[in-house]
């Protein structure tokens, strides 16, 4: 007699989980997440959607394969995005306008061992072989001033050991200067340098640039500590929020003490031994999140949680169900919700290959997914600018490997793309230099409109519209993990699926399991215009024993699409008979 089961996949909040999980039905996120959640982005409510298409921001003509970006935000009204690259600093604003270009010291090879902390309209700069710099906004968008901060009363070590009293200045030419940066209880942190990697320096209280320091150690005097442990700890990063992090190769470590810093209570204990890498730390929805160094294994990310029980800190893989999408990660940048979108995102660039692995982040309703974006370049850098993901892009344009700067919008549907509008309708559009040579895909006021070649930066349309989104198109795939049921069931035993209820909303162009979904339009619809969204329950029966990926190992129901139309998909009901 046949079986049947029915289950429901009630949101995909626990994200893409790896394909080790494929036989744990068991664990609880199992009926939250998905075998494929590639180029969507969790919602706060628990659905997925696709991801906004990358605008075109800027090209790098020049260094744009070492290049690193930094956010600058002065206040709400007046941010950056900059863009450090070989022996120059660029200053954009967010409508794409070149401010102003710094003349730098810091060659090709060096940009990635970069730090940095911005306090007011100060952005201070260290390299472990550069005098630490600060940057300056001079009182307009195009006033920058970059020169060497001027460090009084720097402190002394005597490293030869001999206790003549030799001692000399911890940073240098010759010893090296700080490899990392903060600000915290208005003290400026240096930490670690070439010859003392596993030191954390702190300036006198309100005076960023002195470190003095006397025999009564005073508690607005300069502080420090060394990492005495068996283990080398060189000081990767230091990060704050109201407590005090140290990022080492030997673990994290962590100063909980509610009192302020004086030089008598300067004391970071480790909370875990987990390594870090050299990448900046973010914070997301409350947390510090930091890489780990792959170095001796596997590079992930982590998370600083604080144990009530123990009152410190421990370090959680918060990749752990999703591990296959940690590629060598190198960057990261997160993206706090605001009124108008309440998702919670950390982007981690993975350096491995290209590809972006996307945490949506809600604590408050128990939310933590991964997705992965993917673009038909790689993806080298990021950062996050007043609200607004802006990615290094590395893509070949006809037949030329060339970087650019994009930015993700929710409302644009193509990558490396241009919106072109006319106040008549026209079928020429010119202005696509940077594309030429190139196959694209057109979006004319909302419908697809096929491909086409730029030719000497101009493309024609199939028929005059008033707006055009130029660029390329992606492939979008949710995929839930194999139907489980239990009541009535053979554990092993071999099923089918024969029906999916897939709840939908703003949504056209679906294909379920390489079936085809026709999209709805009413009576009077004309061709050549958008289509028609819908939003509700597409129901689709299935003939047959197979369906989805995993052909031996359970069926599953595969939706995909095209970028050239949108898609959400809130969750997926199954009827599965055995």
């Amino acid at each position: 007699m046949t079986a049947r089961g029915v289950t429901v996949q009630t949101n995909f909040s626990a994200g893409m989980l790896d394909p080790h999980l494929a036989a744990r039905s068991d664990v609880s996120a199992y009926a939250q997440g998905g075998s494929d959640l590639t180029n969507v982005l969790g919602l706060p409510h628990g659905g997925v959607a696709v991801r906004g298409g990358l605008v075109r921001f800027v090209e790098l003509a020049e260094g744009g394969a070492e290049a690193r970006l930094l956010r600058f935000e002065f206040s709400t009204e007046q941010v950056y995005l900059m863009v450090l690259r070989p022996l120059a600093l660029d200053v954009y604003l967010p409508d794409g306008t070149l401010c102003a270009t710094v003349a730098t010291t810091y060659a090709a090879d060096e940009i990635a061992d970069m730090a940095w902390v911005q306090s007011l309209d100060t952005l201070i700069l260290v390299h472990p072989d550069h005098s630490p710099a600060k940057l300056m906004r001079c009182g307009s968008h195009t006033a920058w001033a970059l020169s060497d901060i001027v460090l009084e009363n720097v402190p002394q070590y005597d490293f030869d050991g001999s206790g003549d009293g030799a001692a000399e200045d911890v940073w240098s030419a010759a010893r090296g200067w700080p490899r990392s940066v903060f600000l915290h209880q208005g003290r400026l942190y240096f930490g670690g340098s070439k010859s003392r990697p596993q030191t954390i320096w702190g300036s006198t209280a309100n005076s960023f640039f002195d470190f003095a320091t006397t025999d009564d150690a005073l508690d607005d005097e300069a502080v420090e500590m060394t990492f005495d442990n068996d283990r080398v700890c060189a000081v990767q990063q230091l990060y704050a929020l109201n407590d005090f992090f140290a990022f080492t190769t030997g673990g994290l470590f962590a100063r909980t003490d509610d009192a302020v810093v004086t030089p008598s209570d300067f004391t970071l204990r480790r909370s875990s031994e987990v390594p870090a890498a050299a990448a900046r730390p973010a914070e997301l929805d409350g947390s510090v999140m930091f890489i780990r160094n792959p170095g001796d294994g596997h590079g992930t990310v982590y998370e600083v949680v604080f144990d009530y029980e123990t009152q410190s800190y421990r370090a959680e893989d918060v990749a752990l169900l999703s591990g296959h999408l940690m590629r060598r990660p190198v960057d990261m940048a997160a993206r706090l919700g605001n009124e108008s979108d309440s998702a919670n995102h950390l982007y981690v660039v993975n350096g491995g290959d290209g590809s972006v692995a996307v945490l949506n982040s809600r604590k408050s309703q128990k939310m933590t997914g991964w997705t992965l974006l993917v673009t038909g370049g790689a993806v080298r850098r990021v950062a996050v600018v007043g609200g607004v993901p802006y990615f290094l892009t590395e893509r070949e344009v006809a037949g030329v490997t060339r970087h650019f700067i994009e930015r993700l919008d929710p409302d644009r549907r193509l990558d490396c793309s241009t919106l072109l509008t006319s106040a008549a309708p026209t079928a020429s559009w010119s202005g696509l230099s940077y594309l030429s040579g190139a196959t694209v895909d057109l979006i004319g006021d909302g419908a697809p409109l096929g491909q086409a070649v730029v030719t000497d930066g101009t493309v024609e349309t199939p028929y005059a519209v008033s707006a055009l989104e130029v660029g390329f198109a992606f492939d979008w795939a949710v995929e839930t993990m194999p139907v489980e049921a239990s009541d009535g069931f053979t554990a092993g035993g071999r099923c089918r699926l024969t029906c999916a209820a897939i709840r939908v909303h703003r949504s056209a162009g679906l294909s379920v399991n390489g079936r085809a979904l026709p999209d709805l339009r009413l009576a009077d619809a004309v061709l050549d215009a958008a289509s028609i969204l819908t939003t509700g329950v597409r129901k689709v029966r299935f003939l047959g024993w197979r369906g989805g990926r995993f052909q031996d190992g359970g069926a599953t129901v595969r939706v995909t699409g095209s970028s050239r139309l949108p898609a959400a998909i809130l969750s997926v009901s199954t009827e599965i008979a055995q």
